[in-house]
């Protein structure tokens, strides 16, 4: 996305929210930590759901990949 933008003219700096996969990776790293592990993306360093915990696996990490969707639709909805 920040390339399409250089290359038509429009400056803008794009970020993934803390709410999506490469938005929780990017705090993860940039965050200091002294006890530093790479890893792999998964669904732990996501922020936790609003509301009542959902028990099932399948079902919390749907609910969880909806959320980030959201935020990137709201965020960046002239891209999709």
């Amino acid at each position: 996305m920040n390339a399409a933008d250089y290359f038509s003219n429009e400056v803008k700096n794009h970020y993934f929210p803390e709410y999506t996969m490469i938005g929780a990776l990017a705090k993860y790293v940039s965050t200091s930590n002294s006890k530093f592990q790479p890893m792999n993306a998964n669904f732990g360093i996501l922020p936790e759901l609003e509301g009542k915990k959902i028990k099932d696996k399948k079902q919390r990490y749907e609910k969880l990949a909806q959320r980030s969707l959201e935020y990137i639709r709201n965020l960046y909805y002239k891209y999709y």
